[in-house]
């Protein structure tokens, strides 16, 4: 599993990027189903596994922030803008017939929605819905749970004319990125029915099952709970109709049964964290072609600042000298793709024009520097663990996803590598959801915090400004998506400084001067990009990896079946 704050987006004229691929089994071309002279037809059923059921359906929501939910929603909730397989930034035609800054100075955005678009109980999709967003998003109300307020908080007012059908969005100050806002919004009017008239309490519980509304392509019908969800086509929905009659997502199949069950017919598709074994029984399957991509997706270590042997830089110090990262890309990643590399920035990634490699002390491995980081912080490290002397023995629990095998097999390297530098590492696994209650607690409170160090990985979409998010600290109490306490004013200002810079390359050199900033604080570790892997049936036509948070299902309405 994956977490899903809405980060590492980038405006489309900063980034026209192209993803970097590598295929397997029978497709070469990164990604489109292959071409071949059967006719297709309308009609039919898909069947795709997805890793992970979601917990609740309403994706701005950071309870129930997760990838899983955003690739299912993507079909259901409309969107001012989506990002394309290749990363561009592009307004979505049918919700709205334009998008514009009509104004710089104060930044003012004008939108305008198709006359047709509606909920499918019939509601025009208006004004309304965006200043609902707006305000369940700004931060303004502590009670209203967010997933992320960034560019929110920026927004003065949301007003609407001709009948709601034009929304004039004015910016107390400038934001550059403000094409990221906007997404997954949702019908003002029923979320407060369901809050009973209460639209605080519609937005944070009313939607613990899935919506019966959509303003999308399809509709979500037939829930069953740790089984699967059906997706149907949205009969009220303005633009074309999807070619299929459903998509059934399954949520009761793990990556271990994913070849038989494409094998056996039981499913069409799958998204699974590439596994070696996976990978090879999968290529062996007739009629099943399949693609690995590197998106927007990086693994990474999180330390707990709260943590007495974590809260001295000298400790972190240490582990970034005593990790060797090219040997923990080769022994797993590398196994199934010669274009996985170690991760050397947390902002922009290796297939961005604007990423530069930083943390020059930790490319290559170091023990004795970890041992003298450890010594000038006090530690004594004669004994097999070294030991503080008012902090005890240098042990560290590391928590991740059990059944992951790729996250296992990396703790296990991470172990062994930090041990030859005196400091132990015990496993403390939950499986899937529940071990990111350790890392975010429902109560939001950093003191309920149960982890030293966390493995998981950040997915994404190309706007940078997001990861404000993770590194900037919503407080001494609140945790937010900043999972480590960690906290800097001259990084904050910086972000500041980024947010409302429109020069792209004047941005793009903040944000690297913000990872040189992480490098030398060291509240986390990046440690490599992560490869997609997307199996699926030769007949289904149309598919196409999307290597960011709208995942495979992003184009599902243009499916069509070979006969």
């Amino acid at each position: 599993m994956t977490t899903h704050p809405r980060w590492l987006r980038v405006l489309a004229l900063l980034l026209g990027l192209s993803l970097v691929a590598a295929a397997c089994g029978d497709d070469d071309d990164g990604g489109d189903a292959a071409e071949d002279d059967a006719s297709s037809q309308d009609g039919g059923t898909v069947v795709f596994a997805s890793d992970q059921e979601p917990d609740g359906w309403n994706i701005n929501t950071s309870a129930s922030s997760s990838l899983a939910l955003g690739q299912i929603v993507e079909l259901v909730y409309p969107a001012a803008f989506r990002i394309t397989p290749d990363f561009e930034v592009v307004m979505d035609e049918d919700l709205l017939t334009s998008a514009e800054m009509v104004s710089e100075d104060p930044q003012v955005i004008e939108y305008v929605i198709d006359p047709d678009a509606s909920w499918s109980d019939g509601t025009p999709i208006s004004a309304d819905d965006f200043e609902f967003l707006w305000t369940m998003s700004n931060g303004s109300n502590p009670d209203v749970d967010t997933a992320s307020t960034v560019g929110y908080e920026l927004i003065e007012s949301v007003e609407g004319s001709d009948d709601g059908k034009t929304v004039t969005v004015a910016f107390s100050s400038p934001y550059a990125e403000w094409r990221s806002l906007f997404a997954d919004l949702l019908p003002a009017h029923l979320i407060s029915e369901l809050g009973d008239g209460d639209p605080v309490v519609g937005w944070n519980e009313g939607l613990a099952d899935p919506p019966e509304f959509s303003g999308g392509p399809f509709r979500l019908v037939d829930h069953q709970p740790e089984q699967s969800v059906t997706l149907v086509p949205n009969e009220e929905f303005w633009g074309e109709q999807p070619s299929t009659d459903e998509l059934v997502v399954r949520f009761d199949v793990d990556n271990a049964g994913i070849p038989a069950a494409l094998e056996n017919d039981e499913i069409d598709m799958a998204y699974p964290q590439p596994q070696l074994d996976l990978v090879e029984q999968v290529e062996e399957i007739e009629g099943v072609e399949s693609v690995i991509n590197f998106g927007l997706e990086f693994e990474h270590l999180d330390f707990n600042l709260a943590n007495s042997h974590l809260a001295k830089p000298e400790v972190r110090e240490a582990i970034g000298f005593a990790l060797d990262r090219e040997a923990i890309v080769d022994r797993t990643v590398g196994q199934f793709s010669d274009e996985a590399s170690v991760l050397n920035n947390r902002i922009f990634l290796t297939n961005q024009p604007n990423h530069e490699a930083h943390g020059d002390d930790y490319q290559s491995r170091d023990v004795d520097g970890a041992e003298q980081r450890l010594d000038e912080a006090g530690y004594d490290c004669s004994a097999e663990v070294c030991t503080h002397p008012e902090d005890g023995e240098l042990s560290l629990r590391l928590s991740t996803t059990a059944g992951n095998q790729l996250r296992e097999d990396t703790q296990l390297i991470i172990q062994e590598q930090l041990a030859e530098a005196g400091i132990e590492v015990t496993i403390d696994n939950l499986e899937g959801n529940a071990v990111f209650s350790k890392f975010f607690p429902d109560s939001g409170l950093r003191a309920d915090q149960d982890y030293d160090m966390a493995l998981f990985a950040w997915t994404g979409e190309p706007f940078p400004s997001a990861t404000g998010e993770l590194y900037i600290s919503p407080g001494p109490d609140m945790i937010g998506l900043n999972s480590t306490g960690y906290s800097n004013p001259e990084m904050e200002a910086l972000y500041d400084q980024a947010f409302a810079e429109t020069d792209s390359e004047v941005a793009a050199e903040l944000y690297n001067q913000i990872d040189e900033m992480l490098w030398e604080d060291l509240p986390t570790i990046p440690l490599y990009q992560k490869p997609t892997f997307l199996p699926h049936r030769s007949s289904i036509e149309g598919v196409q990896d999307n290597a960011t948070t709208a995942g495979p299902l992003w184009n599902a309405e243009e499916w069509t079946l070979a006969s």
